[in-house]
């Protein structure tokens, strides 16, 4: 009990056992005496009056009773020697009325003194908004006042006279000390700089926190059963997070559960050290156990209260410990907030200094740096050489190039003077612009594609890409925009590094146009690190035959389809079609990831997020082998493409799935894993399916 509640209850409790009676009241010694009278003379009888040490601040959890007055107005307190600050209360048709005046006890002394009620009023004001939570007091009143997420707050009830207004942070932020009358708005109150790092203010919070800002993981995350489960689902923040309960535009919530968030990076050594105080505003329920996890755990448990209050947590001999996260674990019927989280001691060259680049250098036109790329290629696409092409005997004349492309035309529009129009004016042509990617791409010869610059390149037509050709840009940021790249009867062709966006949108092209259409038994076709967005409907496709295909550490985003594997049975019959995906991030689809028709699909080590409706659709005898990939997705495949309009699916469109060691991130449907067994023509290793691969491949994935 706080220690002046207890003060006031032995009060009462001496003034109750006391017999000796004396007019209006009982008498004991060290008692004051106090009248209470209105505004216009008479008593108020049946008035509240609290008795208070003149520095009492409170702090929200007690209840500080009142003692009653006689009909009178009469009342006398027992009280030791000290200030005090003596409040009123009456109500005096059906209007409330006080008084407050402060008061120097000497003690052992009897003392009377009447007290004229009048009109309440009240203090308001502002705490600069966004500085975490804050709790307004009075000096010597039991006043509590948390200011709203604007920053506002308002003391009512207040008897007419001058306050001392207390405002204090909860984030380790300071107090400030105002001197107020009754009807003043205070100014803007601004409380200072918080006194370390701020790791989360959970005004914005989108479930990276700011070290994740500065090293593309440092994400909060909770507990799917034994995996670190990142909140990188929108569902998922809004379960932690929200303004419901908080002040200051939001805090995180534990509601019985388990939340925390990374430090450093959640696969590498990296960790900080010199951290030494952690410093947090919280409240709740029942015990909250903090750990600060690395080379060593730390452990802290806290009381919380009902109030939001600061919690500074220090760390002795802080050199001597590494850590890469901080957990706040609740039990099962218990509920924290928390807000504003401070780490004291560390700066932000802490993490600057951990920054991993992925920037891949400009190779050099040397072609063991074009062979230690192929090194990199797994599943169906195994043996594409690119650019170096097949020399085998009878193609030893068509000798391996390196074509740079040295400018962003695509097509240039030149004279004819040979050639004249009615009027005798020269006509027009269209020629593909020299040094550019066209010309590269239709060279006949085994070509090696560098790019001398980053920027745009439009294709203002479709380009029908020749074999032996490797499209690499590598060291640069190459955006391949406008009609898209088709292979036709191709053979061992590589993208790597490129960037595919802003496709025509024509009403002849919208519907069907891709990044890269494989097509009419294109073979050996490897796509690595490239990146597919904003595409109408379908990202990339793999169709007509088309085999030994391998898509790695790509992105597919914001569009409908990612990848569209075959054509209906009714347009074409597939045969032999093979593709394997491996470390691709599916993100932000509004239907499905891939689309698969015939054929075999091999998918490993793959991340599904936020997908309208399916991971994979594997349908019309497709046999799909899907392990150990990530799905944020309720609905990780579906097994047949048509169903009858009562619902019932078509049997003939029916596909066949393995489904194996995935990690569902969320409550999934899932039916009957049956596809036949097959022998895979490669060997493969894939990692276990955790957030560990999750963030890796968001990382690394798309071009580097």
């Amino acid at each position: 009990m706080n220690k002046y509640l207890l003060f006031i209850a032995s009060l009462i409790f001496v003034a109750c056992s006391n017999d000796k009676e004396v007019a209006g009241g009982t008498e004991a010694e060290s008692t004051i005496a106090i009248r209470l009278k209105l505004k216009d003379g008479s008593p108020a009888p049946f008035g509240r009056v609290r008795v208070l040490p003149h520095n009492f601040t409170s702090n929200g959890l007690e209840d500080i009773p009142w003692k009653e007055t006689d009909q009178e107005g009469f009342i006398e307190i027992p009280l030791e020697a000290g200030s005090y600050t003596i409040e009123a209360r009456h109500i005096a048709d059906s209007v409330g009325v006080g008084g407050v005046f402060n008061m120097d006890y000497q003690g052992n002394e009897k003392t009377a003194d009447t007290l004229s009620l009048d009109t309440l009023s009240k203090i308001e004001g502002y705490v600069t908004p966004g500085q975490g939570p804050s709790v307004v007091r009075i000096l010597g009143l039991d006043r509590f006042i948390i200011p709203d997420s604007a920053g506002y707050f308002v003391i009512d009830s207040l008897p007419i006279g001058n306050f001392q207004v207390s405002i204090e942070s909860r984030s380790n932020r300071g107090q400030v000390t105002l001197n107020a009358n009754t009807g003043d708005t205070l100014p803007q109150v601004n409380l200072g700089n918080p006194k370390g790092y701020l790791i989360e203010d959970f005004e914005d919070f989108d479930g990276i926190s700011a070290t994740g800002k500065i090293l593309g993981d440092g994400w909060w995350y909770t507990l799917d059963k034994e995996n670190i489960l990142p909140l990188w689902d929108e569902d998922l923040i809004k379960s932690y997070s929200g303004k419901d309960g908080c002040v200051s535009g939001g805090c995180g919530k534990i509601f019985g559960n388990h939340l925390g968030f990374l430090l450093g990076k959640l696969d590498t050594n990296y960790r900080i050290q010199g951290l030494n105080t952690l410093m947090f505003s919280g409240k709740g329920t029942g015990n909250l156990d903090v750990l600060l996890i690395g080379d060593t755990t730390l452990k802290y448990n806290i009381q919380l209260t009902k109030v939001w209050e600061s919690i500074n947590l220090s760390i002795p001999d802080s050199d001597k410990y590494k850590f890469n996260r901080i957990e706040f674990n609740m039990g099962a019927k218990d509920t924290a907030y928390l807000d504003d989280i401070f780490l004291g001691g560390v700066e932000d060259k802490s993490f600057t200094k951990a920054t991993v680049s992925y920037k891949t250098e400009f190779p050099d036109k040397d072609w063991s740096n074009h062979q230690n790329l192929l090194k990199e290629i797994e599943g169906f696409a195994q043996n594409t050489i690119g650019g170096m092409g097949y020399l085998t005997p009878d193609s030893l004349a068509l000798e391996r190039q390196i074509c740079v492309v040295t400018t962003f035309e695509d097509y240039i529009v030149v004279e004819d003077s040979t050639n004249l129009d009615s009027l005798g004016n020269p006509t027009s042509n269209a020629i593909i612009a020299p040094g550019s990617l066209r010309e590269c791409a239709y060279k006949d010869e085994p070509t090696w594609i560098l790019f001398e610059k980053s920027g745009t390149y439009p294709l203002t037509t479709p380009l029908r890409i020749k074999s032996n050709k490797t499209i690499d840009g590598r060291g640069r940021e190459v955006r391949i925009t406008g009609m898209g790249i088709l292979t036709n009867e191709s053979t061992n062709i590589i993208f790597e590094n490129l960037i595919f966006e802003s496709p025509a949108t024509s009403s002849q092209d919208e519907e069907t146009r891709r990044a890269i259409s494989i097509h009419n038994k294109s073979n050996h076709i490897w796509i690595d690190h490239c990146t597919f967005k904003e595409y109408p409907l379908v990202e990339l496709d793999v169709k007509r035959s088309s085999y030994n295909v391998t898509i790695s550490w790509s992105r597919f985003e914001d569009g409908e389809t990612g990848i569209l594997f075959g054509l209906p049975p009714e347009v074409y019959q597939e045969s032999d079609q093979t593709v394997t995906l491996h470390h691709n991030y599916f993100a932000n689809m509004t239907w499905s990831g891939v689309f698969a028709r015939k054929g075999v699909v091999h998918m490993y080590n793959n991340f599904f997020m936020n997908l309208g409706h399916y991971g994979i659709e594997c349908t019309d005898s497709a046999q799909c082998y899907v392990e150990k990939n990530v799905f944020n997705n309720p609905k990780p495949y579906a097994l047949y493409r048509l169903f009858e309009e009562d619902y019932t699916p078509i049997d003939s469109t029916l596909g066949f799935i393995k489904y194996q060691n995935n990690w569902n991130t969320v409550e999934v449907e899932i039916g009957e894993s049956d596809a036949p067994p097959y022998q895979f023509p490669y060997t493969y290793t894939p990692v276990d399916a955790n957030a560990s691969l999750a963030l890796k491949i968001k990382e690394e994935s798309g071009a580097r």
